[in-house]
C-alpha cells in the first residue's frame, strides 16, 4: 500500500528556505514523493492514555506538515505529531490510522505557521556538518549566519501513588539552548553567553543595551536575529 501526498513547492516559501538551509538538492528530487506505509508502524489508540501528566509531543494535536527525508524527497500535507521522547514522527495515513515512519526524517515543517522558523524541527541528520550535535529533535528559532535552536528533551517516570494499586506515568520537559556557529554547537542561556560565542562588536553592544530585561527566549532569538542582520 503507498500513501501519496501532493506537493507544492513554490507555495511555501519557508518550506523553500529551509530546504535551502538543510540540503540545496533536495529541491531537485521533490516532486511527487510516496511514504510507504507498509514499511511503518501501527500505533495502537489510547498508547498514551496512562499518562496523566504531561505530555511527550512537541504539538499535543496532529498539525499539517512537509516532512523532509534524508534521501532529499519531500513528503507534503502530512498530519504530523513529533514524538520527543522516543524521537519518533507519527502520523494518520489516508485511513486515519496512526502511523510512526520508520524513514529516516531530517527536518519537519508545520504548514499552518507561513515564515515562521520555530514552526521547524530539525535533528542531526540536517546538522550533519555541525560537530557534537546531539540527538533528537530541536526547534530552529533563528537561521543565517548563525543558528539558534531549541533542544526539548523529555524524561518519563513511572509514579506510584500512596496507597495506589495502579503505576502511572509522568512525562518531564527539560530545555537546553543550543547555538550552531562556525561549525560548532554550543550551550547558550543569556545573552552574554550568545555574545561571546559570536564576538561581534555590534552585538555587545545591542546586548548591552538589554541589560535589566528579563533573559526569555525571545530575547535569545532576538539576539541571534540581530546578528544575523549584520
Amino acid at each position: 500500500m503507498q500513501h501519496l501526498f501532493p506537493f507544492n513547492l513554490a507555495g511555501c516559501c519557508l518550506l523553500a528556505g529551509l530546504l535551502t538551509f538543510v540540503n540545496t538538492q533536495a529541491q531537485n528530487k521533490a516532486g511527487r514523493p510516496v511514504i510507504m506505509t507498509l514499511n511503518d508502524r501501527h500505533v495502537e489508540p489510547g498508547v498514551w492514555e496512562k499518562v496523566v501528566e504531561g505530555s511527550p509531543f512537541f504539538n499535543s494535536s496532529w498539525r499539517p506538515a512537509a516532512l523532509l527525508l534524508s534521501n532529499g524527497v519531500v513528503v507534503e500535507q502530512v498530519p504530523v505529531k513529533v514524538n520527543l521522547l522516543d524521537n519518533q514522527i507519527h502520523y494518520l495515513d489516508s485511513a486515519g490510522r496512526e502511523m510512526v515512519t520508520m524513514h529516516e526524517v531530517k527536518s519537519v515543517i508545520f504548514l499552518d505557521e507561513a515564515n515562521d522558523t520555530s514552526a521547524v524541527l530539525v535533528n542531526r541528520l540536517a546538522l550533519s556538518k555541525a560537530a557534537a550535535v546531539p540527538d533528537g529533535w530541536m526547534q530552529l528559532l533563528s537561521k543565517g549566519k548563525a543558528t539558534l535552536l531549541k533542544r526539548m528533551m523529555k524524561q518519563d517516570v513511572e509514579v506510584k501513588g500512596y496507597g495506589a494499586s495502579t503505576v502511572v506515568t509522568h512525562i518531564n520537559t527539560t530545555t537546553q539552548y543550543l547555538l550552531l556557529f562556525d561549525g560548532r554547537i554550543e550551550k547558550v542561556q543569556t545573552l552574554g553567553d550568545i555574545a561571546d560565542l559570536l564576538e561581534s562588536a555590534s552585538l555587545s553592544t545591542w546586548v548591552a543595551k538589554q541589560r535589566g530585561r528579563k533573559q526569555s527566549e525571545e530575547q535569545l532569538k532576538a539576539a541571534v536575529d540581530y546578528f544575523n542582520s549584520l
